[in-house]
């Protein structure tokens, strides 16, 4: 029993791989020889590395990747019923010798307006768009300018598979954040082409990155540490994986407590009672603020200065 299982779990890896290639290749062609929108949402570091040699990805890995495409797939049938509703649209353009091409998850076309969709997949909920997002999005719109005549607008649309939350975030377009994104553009083509080295951004992905210990901001460029402070950057890194993993279990507990309606429950075998009740919120829009009142903002904007660290 144990030799079929280990050879089921041999072919679902081998084979999963295959189908997942010739899926990409199908859908977004060799991503090598273009720079797309997520590579300007991304790290140019990883992008170039990535576009160079292609990293082995696990079966694990392979599964988590596949939540934003079961998550297009439901936005695909909650458009369902709507006219010129298009996924996958491509959108190409141009800087230098390398094409540039954004690949819409969703494109609503009607008389009077283009609507893009960017689907993102999070494992809980979000006050606002990431700004790799943002970025993302930007450079699809600023490459939509150029075939859409009518108005243009575009949402991200974040949704927590585990937990059934969801929320639109409505993008608007900003010239200097599209000539931000061609500028990174540019730098792409010019470390692709080997003119120079790409730069490094630190991201939300950088633990899970496969280029990590050859990174100029991480891995072998950075000091090595003393065996004590090692000990303690363990337990801190096994204590972030902890605390993830037992947010993702709380919310799995709330979601059924609140889809059951139950108020109160409890565990007889640990003696643990868990309770839930509906509680608003207030908070101060300092984003809204900031761009409806620049000068107060800027007034009474207080700076100071702090040490951030980061354990990936």
């Amino acid at each position: 029993m144990c030799q079929k299982t280990d050879k089921l779990e041999s072919f679902i890896a081998t084979n999963l791989d295959r189908v997942l290639k010739l899926e990409t290749e199908n859908t977004l062609g060799d991503r090598s020889t273009y720079i797309g929108a997520s590579d300007i949402g991304g790290c140019p570091y990883k992008t170039v590395m990535s576009k160079r040699k292609p990293p082995k990805i696990s079966l694990k890995q392979q599964i988590i990747f596949q939540r934003g495409h079961l998550a297009e797939s439901l936005v695909k049938k909650m458009l369902d019923g709507l006219d010129n509703v298009i996924d996958q649209y491509e959108v190409l353009g141009q800087i230098g010798d390398i094409p540039l091409k954004a690949h819409l998850d969703m494109l609503i076309q009607s008389k009077s307006r283009c609507v893009v969709i960017e689907v993102k997949t999070v494992s809980a909920p979000v006050d606002e768009p990431y700004e790799s997002w943002v970025m993302q999005v930007q450079f699809q719109m600023g490459l939509m300018l150029e075939e859409c005549n009518h108005k243009l607008e575009a949402y991200v649309l974040a949704m927590d598979l585990n937990t059934g939350w969801i929320k639109p975030f409505k993008i608007e377009f900003d010239d200097t954040l599209f000539e931000i994104c061609l500028k990174k553009a540019e730098h792409l083509e010019d470390a692709m082409k080997g003119l120079v080295e790409p730069k490094a951004i630190i991201q939300n992905y950088c633990s899970t990155c496969p280029f990590k210990m050859s990174c100029p901001k991480q891995g072998e460029h950075a000091k090595d540490l003393p065996e004590d402070v090692k000990k303690d950057l363990e337990f801190i890194k096994k204590s972030k994986l902890m605390a993830k993993e037992s947010k993702l279990r709380e919310n799995r507990v709330k979601s059924y407590l609140v889809n059951m309606g139950i108020d109160i429950g409890k565990d007889t075998r640990s003696d643990t009672v868990v309770s839930v009740r509906e509680q608003e919120t207030s908070r101060f829009d300092i984003n809204s603020f900031a761009k409806e009142h620049p000068e107060l903002h800027k007034k009474y904007l207080k700076t100071s200065s702090s040490y951030r660290m980061s354990v990936i």
